[in-house]
């Protein structure tokens, strides 16, 4: 029995795992936590250790492939040798750039890339290498806004101060539920379990949420209920109510900061008084919140995607940044600290100008993280900008917004290169279709948790297997086409390997890979994280600018959009995301282990009040329509949303796409399709896509 050490790249914990391999037999897997790994201790979930149902899948893509119809026929694709296949397709990319210039080709970066080191690196530089303007990633669906306001308050977009979960005695956490996504920004094992460790000690746990979330037991903390998308103005009184009781600290704060008083000027619109409407939270509530946070030994707070996806989640998390800072907790034991890693990635996310913003068709737009607005895809397609797409680890079907519209702009494409694990809503639509490895078929190093760990480690993976059928790597296969169009490639240099350049950063730890490599369990713990490091080494910045210039761009729709709030109908339905336990956005429906009997559907939770008042019941199948849409979904009676709040799971709609047995037998609903897209639908400081916190009418089907 072969066994080898690895870990989990599913979600950010990135469990460690021990896979068993018999030798007289290859294709027998077997995976395990790993107990004797210093930091998780044995910690995993069903997702991981399930994961050979994926490696295993007879779905597969597993032979590169070229389309033989139209892209307005049912598709149907040739098998075809990666030489001929990748010769092929950099030919299409020659001749459309040749045509209409290097700009004609965008690229579109999924979610499951960012646990992928060198996968992620090779797009990037497959993309600069061939002049690609035009980036879109999944980031400005779930976390862009985190990297635009971290850039204006610190001077990087890579610092993100993190709960000092170990020493802190009192802990808020906003729009996220531990228990089903892990948290996000913060990669951790056993989050429940540290969140218990605060209550065990004597300390206080709250949840704001819409909904009673599973993370919420009497060992884990209580919720305390807001409206969807109203979180801004929470934040803001409770600054507020800090600042009127005189609880700020003033020194911590003149040390480390300017323009307080601007900060303090903005949150004084906001009062406990004035927002208990808004947000649903009365005012005596918001105030002893306030206090308490303000006069605890200590105190941190975390925010996630159930915040981050509304429409002002940029100035939402720079009120976390200020929460943290005016009340003495940012960068002290015990409060929101920074954890540079093995390499301290804050010094190498500064901006490149002091005004990010450029012209464009569809008014002014800036990029995050390199990527424009996920939600103008199809406006650049439909535009005649973006000729030709290369699509890599994504499904923007079916998780962004506008499935209809987006599926008309694919068809009108010239040239569509889908590299991916599996043949998805979006590869129907594809040219050629190229099958990568997954994760137990490549070697990588966990860089994606630079700054996120509590328990700092590095470990390094081999690859468990060899790549099965005619997998290959992301970055072999951007090196071939990178051949063929005539350009340097790491395939040019026998015996390269893609993650020698991690040599470079190890080095600010005074380590190599070799050296991880000969370690047990190929990993290496590394010191606790100084709360003096988020200034020393994270802030990159003179001074914490507490209003800086992009903020000050959202102050007045932030005040525009309290005041439709205000006027708001009682009986407006609000919809919001829901997380399960037995899904991960769009890509792993297809497995047996998460199809179990009460996870076969996505249906529309509603609180029974709401049906009540619907005249409706249970189980009856409705439309829900937006401004945007409409979608058909079964209703689902759930207590633990608050009144006036419906919720919806994403990453379901696979019932066109016949390649996944299992997934289009159980499709679901692409909510989706009716949320905002095109110019208006996100967030201009971040390019966050607007997908929680949508109103919404809900009838029966008649």
């Amino acid at each position: 029995m072969k066994r080898v050490s690895t870990y989990c790249r599913i979600c950010e914990p990135q469990c460690a795992l021990v896979a068993e391999i018999e030798e007289d037999n290859p294709q027998k897997i077997r995976l395990l936590p790993d107990k004797s790994h210093p930091v998780h201790k044995g910690f995993a979930c069903h997702k991981g250790l399930n994961f050979t149902e994926l490696h295993f899948d007879e779905d597969r893509l597993n032979y590169p492939q070229t389309r033989t119809t139209p892209r307005s026929r049912t598709p149907e694709f040739n098998r075809t040798p990666w030489d001929i296949v990748t010769s092929e397709a950099a030919e299409r990319i020659h001749t459309l750039q040749e045509r209409y210039g290097s700009d004609a080709l965008g690229m579109y970066i999924g979610n499951p890339s960012a646990f992928n080191s060198t996968g992620r690196d090779a797009a990037r530089r497959f993309a600069t290498a061939i002049g690609v303007k035009y980036r879109f990633s999944s980031g400005t669906q779930d976390c862009s806004n985190k990297f635009a306001a971290s850039e204006a308050v610190y001077g990087t977009a890579n610092l993100h101060p993190i709960p000092d979960f170990k020493h802190t005695d009192y802990f808020l956490n906003f729009g996220c539920n531990p228990r089903i996504s892990h948290v996000s920004f913060v990669h951790m094992t056993d989050p429940m379990g540290a969140i218990r460790g605060i209550v065990e000690r004597g300390g206080t746990v709250h949840h704001i949420n819409p909904r009673q979330i599973e993370s919420s037991t009497p060992a884990t903390g209580d919720v305390i209920q807001i409206k969807p998308d109203t979180d801004v103005y929470f934040l803001a009184a409770l600054i507020h109510e800090i600042k009127v009781a005189g609880l700020e600290d003033t020194d911590w704060i003149a040390r480390h900061s300017i323009d307080d008083d601007r900060l303090f000027e903005f949150c004084a619109r906001y009062s406990a008084e004035r927002v208990a409407g808004v947000v649903g939270i009365d005012a005596a509530t918001i105030r002893t919140l306030a206090r308490e946070f303000a006069t605890a030994p200590s105190a941190s707070l975390h925010m996630s995607t159930g915040v981050n996806m509304g429409r002002q989640g940029t100035l939402a998390y720079w009120l976390v940044q200020m929460l943290s800072l005016v009340s003495g907790n940012l960068g002290r034991r015990g409060g929101n600290i920074y954890s540079p890693g093995y390499f301290p990635a804050a010094t190498v996310g500064k901006p490149n100008k002091e005004d990010p913003f450029f012209d464009t068709p569809f008014g002014d737009l800036r990029t995050i993280a390199g990527s424009l607005p996920g939600n103008l895809l199809a406006d650049h397609i439909e535009a005649g900008l973006i000729k030709g797409l290369i699509c890599m680890s994504g499904n923007p079907l079916l998780s962004m917004a506008g499935e209809k519209r987006l599926s008309e702009a694919l068809e009108k494409l010239e040239l569509l290169v889908v590299i991916d694990i599996y043949p998805n809503a979006t590869s129907r639509y594809a040219d050629f279709v190229l099958p990568a490895t997954d994760w137990l078929e490549r070697a990588d190093i966990n860089s994606v948790s630079l700054g996120f760990q509590p328990d700092p480690y590095v470990q390094y993976t081999e690859a468990v297997t060899e790549p099965l059928f005619e997998r290959r790597p992301e970055w072999w296969i951007f090196g071939k086409l990178l051949q063929n169009l005539g350009l340097p490639s790491i395939l040019d240099t026998p015996g390269a390997r893609p993650l020698d350049r991690m040599d470079r950063q190890l080095a600010a730890s005074e380590l190599t890979m070799d050296e991880i490599k000969s370690a047990p369990g190929q990993t290496i713990t590394l010191p606790e994280p100084r709360p003096e490091d988020t200034f020393d080494i994270g802030v990159q910045l003179e001074h914490i600018a507490c209003f800086p210039w992009l903020i000050q761009q959202g102050v007045d729709s932030c005040e525009t959009q309290f005041q439709a709030l205000e006027k708001e109908s009682s009986q407006t339905l609000k919809l919001i995301s829901l997380r399960t336990n037995y899904m991960v956005n769009s890509w792993l429906h297809n497995l047996p282990s998460l199809k179990r009997d009460h996870a076969l559907d996505n249906p529309l939770h509603i609180h029974p009040e709401d049906l009540s008042t619907l005249g409706l019941e249970a189980g009856l199948e409705v439309s829900v329509t937006s401004d945007y849409g409409q979608v058909i979904a079964t209703l689902q009676s759930d207590d633990t949303l608050r009144p006036g709040v419906v919720a919806m799971t994403h990453g379901w709609g696979h019932g066109n796409n016949p390649s996944l047995s299992l997934a289009s037998n159980h499709p679901g609903t692409n909510v989706n399709a009716i949320l905002p897209t095109g110019p208006g639908s996100f967030d201009p400081l971040s390019n966050m896509s607007h997908m929680t916190g949508i109103p919404v009418h809900v009838q029966a089907v008649t």
